[in-house]
């Protein structure tokens, strides 16, 4: 029984990591598949290796909080996000399932873990303060670069997670995004003055 589970937990991490790649390359595919998801061991590791990120990132850099402290604090945001969109979902559609968002809405946090754990990495080996050579210019310019094509990455993945989960069309898509945004903004703020994030984890 313990061997076929660690059979099975493993064969997740292989098709975590694989599906990752491909929602590079083929995101609208694999996001439908992901969509369609039955296994939990993969939303799961992707929450792991969430909480390992704390852990790590604040031997770099220490929080102000305690890491289980930020790492709850980014569970109850992820679980309302997830929560949030179901719920305005079932106005316009009832046959939407919960655990649809919960597979598509972990995915789309591999954009979220390879940005902060790219920019922990530079801190790593280049902490402030940065000259503004050349080569800090040119630095800048490619971690910008980078940044932005994260973000892209990011908001496709949020639009084929809602448009898989949900079954909705573009522009309703759009009006639950807008709506998430009036309580995500202040919520963003407000953990920002708490000093729990100063770019949100989500």
């Amino acid at each position: 029984m313990v061997f076929e589970v660690l059979i099975n937990f493993f064969a997740s991490i292989l098709i975590t990591l694989r599906r990752l790649v491909f929602l590079i390359f083929i995101p609208y595919k694999t996001m439908r598949k992901i969509s369609m998801e039955k296994d939990y061991f993969q939303p799961i590791i992707i929450l792991v290796i969430s909480f390992f990120y704390f852990q790590i990132a604040n031997k770099i850099r220490p929080f102000n909080y305690p890491p289980i402290v930020i790492f709850l604090v980014f569970l109850i945001v992820f679980f309302i996000t997830i929560y949030f969109f179901y719920s305005l979902t079932q106005v316009f559609n009832k046959k939407t399932e919960l655990k649809s968002y919960f597979f598509t809405f972990s995915y789309t946090l591999f954009p979220t873990l390879t940005w902060f754990i790219s920019n922990s990495i530079i801190y790593f080996f280049l902490p402030p303060p940065r000259t503004m050579s050349l080569l800090g210019k040119g630095f800048s310019i490619c971690f910008i670069t980078f940044s932005i094509s994260l973000l892209v990455w990011k908001i496709i993945l949020i639009y084929l997670s809602l448009r898989f989960s949900s079954r909705l069309g573009f522009y309703r898509i759009l009006y639950l995004i807008l709506l998430y945004l009036i309580w995500f903004i202040p919520c963003s703020i407000f953990l920002y003055y708490l000093k729990i994030f100063r770019i949100p984890f989500i």
